[in-house]
């Protein structure tokens, strides 16, 4: 429980561009990982994977990008493994990113729709348009402005779905005009290449 809290925070901090904060969590759930004690092995096989992924994005976010690759294919490996969907796809996600930032434009290409084809399978919305914008990052990158456009789209689309049956309307606001959304409609107003 301990371990999943932390990355839940880490998540949380990382969003928040709070990067010290969330390795210092995303560190100590990696030390429970690598060298488990009997009653940390409880769950270890999903929150190792969200830990992979996690970390993953930091690491990107700091521009290591050999390390987030690395841990994109073990949260790969690992949600195979147990047949974690949801992690297959946020794995395959993270894989793309990282080949995008480093102009590997095919192989981000390949992992990004097989992510997007899995998260559709499983009707996931989060990971239906997050993986979407990072599609709409890489159409924009091989200059086919428009498909980039029309991902965008779609994504912003998932969401007001998504945004449509909350029930609280404060809640629906919240998330609407949220740092994450405002981001995908800027993108889709964006002059396209």
């Amino acid at each position: 429980m301990e371990s999943n809290a932390r990355l839940n925070l880490g998540d949380s901090l990382l969003a928040l561009g709070r990067l010290d904060e969330a390795e210092a969590e995303f560190v100590a759930v990696e030390r429970v990982i690598r060298q488990p004690i009997a009653h940390d092995r409880l769950m270890l096989w999903r929150y190792a994977q969200h830990w992979c992924h996690s970390y993953g994005e930091l690491c990107l976010a700091r521009g290591d990008l050999e390390r987030s690759l690395a841990l994109a294919g073990e949260c790969l490996e690992r949600a195979e493994r147990s047949d974690s969907r949801k992690y297959i796809v946020k794995a395959r996600r993270l894989r793309g990113q990282v080949f995008l930032a480093l102009g590997r434009l095919s192989e981000a290409d390949q992992e990004l729709e097989q992510g997007l084809a899995l998260a559709r399978e499983v009707d996931n919305p989060p990971q239906i348009w997050q993986t979407l914008v990072v599609l709409g990052d890489l159409r924009q990158a091989q200059g086919r402005g428009e498909e980039a456009r029309r991902a965008y789209g779609e994504a912003l689309a998932v969401i007001g779905t998504v945004a449509a049956g909350l029930p609280d309307p404060v809640l629906r606001q919240t998330f609407l005009s949220s740092p994450s959304v405002q981001h995908i409609q800027q993108l889709i107003l964006a002059p396209q290449t």
